[in-house]
């Protein structure tokens, strides 16, 4: 179906633009991807001898032939992006490229989940580290030891490499060299080793102060583990924090850098960072969830020479950083050195590890190519977000109240969030008090989906966010401690699929 309207031709040049940025980050990964199947190709000769031959034979065919069908869609896609360089901007130049990053796309993310374990089939969880006649160690035969790596719940050799270049990649401070990286699987199985190692090393004897809209989950976890001791504050009151700050002398602070609720707070972390580093003089831990806001902030640029400040970050890896393929659940933990023996004790203990065949189903860290995609989304947010305001705006008829996102004019962190790099790749609706019920939020995801599939427009009713498709859905529903609210999550859509998804929400949200 041609998705091109002649109102909309202007855009070709702009999102043909767009499509082939798509096409290349779609052949990056294959080429990653390809590289990392050659390497377990080269392991596995080298430890030819110590796998059974018929294993060994089957292990070597399975890898040849993905090393060969990537390979072919690399070719194929460069075919593709060269035609289009060719090529003057037209709807057919354009009909081919949106069918290529969308099959593709559908493509990789089924073909990774096969090639990962692939990899991986020679491997034991319990790998030998020596043996008499018969080696289970696969392709890390002879890289084994007894106690350290024998057991990959613990620990394995192949999650080193990706904590390493996602260090190098996606991470910025000043003496990088004293921070350590640790790959768990789940954001919220980092929130829980983190914890775990606060309050069994006696981080905690303190209060705890959270803000009051941290994500639900981890929110949860935190009332119920402290009780009385928790001190909750509101994210937007930057000089409230400070004055509980100073009034209980935490032990440890929670907070996210763009909260995942229904207000969609985004709380001053850099002059509270400041204030913290600067003044206090006994331990503090400050915690960071930077999962909605990946690279857009960089929190370890803020540490300053005190020594009684700790500082740790993590994320859920299963939203941006796997470019849209959302294949595995997976987090990760930055923290500095002095506190890395304790998380790496900890993620051992609490059983909180990402696996094996998880670490090669991810794609490999690119910051040249995944901040283009934040730009993307925050470029798309923002372009709905606002799309659906200035509609909404001074209609008495319409069903809305509000339109929640960081840099949007009225929203109380636009102030510092209007000129930064990212703002977050989702906004949230906030329906007049008649509206604003679970109830009602189903039956606009329905009445969503109905428009879109009328206009045939791709949107997608389902969870998450830093996907392709622009999702929407209704979150928090079952928590005691969050409120439900409804979200829209912007994918990577080019600028002509945008503006048809923007009059469907116009469409389908402004009245009843």
């Amino acid at each position: 179906m041609n998705s091109i309207s002649s109102a909309k031709t202007h855009l070709l040049p702009e999102a043909i633009s767009e499509l082939r940025d798509d096409i290349y980050e779609l052949k990056f990964l294959y080429w990653k991807y390809r590289e990392r199947l050659t390497l377990a190709g080269r392991e596995i000769n080298r430890a030819e001898k110590f796998i059974d031959r018929t294993v060994y034979a089957v292990a070597k065919t399975d890898l040849e032939h993905f090393i060969n069908l990537y390979g072919e869609h690399i070719s194929n896609l460069n075919k593709i992006l060269k035609n289009a360089e060719r090529k003057k901007a037209s709807p057919e130049i354009y009909e081919e490229l949106l069918k290529t990053k969308n099959g593709t796309n559908r493509l990789l993310r089924s073909q990774a989940a096969v090639s990962s374990a692939v990899i991986i089939q020679t491997d034991w969880q319990s790998p030998s580290f020596n043996y008499s006649l018969v080696s289970q160690a696969g392709r890390q035969t002879g890289k084994v030891s007894g106690t350290f790596n024998d057991y990959k719940r613990d620990v394995h050799l192949d999650e080193k490499e990706y904590e390493e270049l996602f260090l190098k990649e996606y991470i910025d401070a000043g003496y990088k060299f004293l921070l350590k990286s640790f790959l768990t699987n789940s954001g919220q199985a980092a929130f829980q080793t983190i914890l775990t190692y606060l309050t069994c090393e006696k981080k905690t004897s303190g209060r705890i102060l959270i803000g009051e809209s941290s994500y639900f989950q981890y929110k949860q976890i935190l009332v119920k583990t402290f009780g009385d001791k928790l001190i909750t504050v509101a994210e937007t009151n930057t000089h409230e924090i400070i004055d509980k700050i100073i009034t209980y002398s935490p032990s440890v602070v929670f907070f996210d850098s763009l909260c995942n609720s229904a207000d969609l707070p985004v709380p001053d972390l850099r002059t509270l960072i400041e204030y913290i580093y600067k003044n206090i003089k006994k331990d503090i831990y400050i915690i960071i969830d930077n999962s909605c806001m990946a690279f857009g902030f960089q929190p370890f640029l803020l540490r300053r020479s005190n020594r009684n400040v700790h500082m740790m970050s993590f994320e859920s890896l299963n939203k941006f950083y796997q470019f849209g393929l959302d294949r595995v659940t997976a987090g990760i933990i930055i923290c500095e050195n002095r506190d890395a023996g304790g998380i790496f004790e900890y993620r051992k203990h609490a059983g909180t590890n990402i696996t094996d065949s998880s670490v090669f189903a991810m794609a490999t860290p690119s910051r040249k190519l995944l901040q283009k995609r934040l730009f993307r989304h925050n470029r798309n947010a923002l372009y709905l977000s606002k799309g659906i305001s200035e509609s909404v705006s001074g209609k008495q008829k319409s069903i809305i109240d509000d339109v929640l996102y960081p840099q949007l004019k009225g929203h109380p962190a636009y102030t510092f969030m209007k000129n930064a790099i990212f703002g977050g790749t989702f906004f949230n609706i906030g329906f007049k008090k008649r509206y604003d019920n679970p109830k009602y939020m189903k039956l606009a995801v329905d009445s969503i989906i109905k428009e879109a599939k009328i206009a045939g427009v791709d949107i997608v009713a389902g969870t998450s966010f830093g996907l392709n498709t622009t999702r929407i859905y209704l979150t928090s529903l079952w928590s005691k401690f969050g409120k439900p609210f409804f979200r829209i999550s912007a994918g990577t859509e080019d600028i002509i699929q945008a503006e048809r998804i923007k009059k469907v929400l116009q469409d389908s949200m402004v009245t009843p």
